[in-house]
């Protein structure tokens, strides 16, 4: 059976949205979706399975309806000092979610993605191809709530967008992310502010994981790459600096992410 169209006001006029399909991964409820999302399988109704035609594996665009979202507040703070336009709230006017997913599998009408967050059940409302040219916005800082409260939830964020810009994790691309939490850390400032400048005397991978994280552009007066010398140093606007020197690295990616941090780098 089809469902039924949801509807919504604007000024009084009526807005029809028809979801497309189902979003499937087994996260029933909020809380059971993991912090950076589930690996999630896109089950398009029969009527409208040609639309996947042209597809191909990289990165879309998924526009889902949160139907287990509240919709009354506007407001997320009490103060009222951040409203949810400044905010990435499912409790919104309409709650509408658009996220950035890799395709990773296209089989017919299902479409399988590396991860969502949104639970098992929501309705797909629109799929678009992702085009770096129009999409891709490298190097703006988070805005300042996106910084998570524990340092392996920051980890786990640094890794995500390694991944994303770099592709599979490899050690190197691990200790860039071990380094980018440090100074996350020490400089009490994340690791993309444009606060910080990252000189980094070590070898192109890991200058790559960090150039992902800080978004600093290779030539920009914020990233400087040179000779191998294993050494990353971070500076800040305000005239602190830290400076890691790179000891021996693990051979398996999740070694580094698990090391302890002395085994990996020491603070000059």
């Amino acid at each position: 059976m089809m469902p039924q169209p949801e509807t919504a006001r604007a000024d009084g006029a009526g807005i029809e949205l028809v979801p497309i399909g189902i979003v499937r991964n087994g996260a029933r409820t909020p809380d059971d979706v993991p912090y950076n999302g589930a690996p999630s399988t896109l089950v398009m109704y029969p009527d409208y399975a040609g639309a996947t035609a042209g597809l191909a594996p990289g990165f879309i665009w998924v526009i889902t309806w949160l139907d287990q979202a509240d919709r009354l507040p506007y407001r997320v703070s009490p103060t009222g000092a951040r409203g949810s336009f400044s905010s990435r709230t499912p409790t919104r006017l309409n709650p509408v979610a658009i996220t950035v997913a890799g395709l990773i599998e296209i089989a017919g009408a299902e479409l399988r993605v590396d991860a969502l967050d949104v639970c098992d059940g929501t309705p797909l409302l629109d799929v678009k191809p992702y085009v770096r040219d129009f999409d891709c916005v490298f190097g703006p800082a988070d805005p300042a709530w996106r910084r998570a409260s524990f340092p392996n939830q920051r980890l786990a964020r640094l890794v995500r967008t390694i991944e994303r810009f770099c592709g599979p994790l490899n050690p190197a691309l691990a200790l860039a992310a071990r380094l980018a939490l440090a100074a996350d850390q020490d400089l009490d400032t994340p690791a993309n502010s444009p606060e910080l400048s990252w000189e980094c005397a070590c070898s192109p991978e890991v200058a790559g994981g960090i150039q992902a994280v800080s978004g600093a552009p290779l030539g920009s007066s914020r990233f400087h790459l040179i000779a191998d010398k294993q050494r990353v140093q971070v500076s800040h606007a305000r005239g602190r600096t830290v400076e890691y020197h790179i000891l021996a690295v693990p051979a398996l990616s999740a070694a580094v992410l698990d090391a302890p941090e002395h085994t990996l780098f020491v603070r000059a």
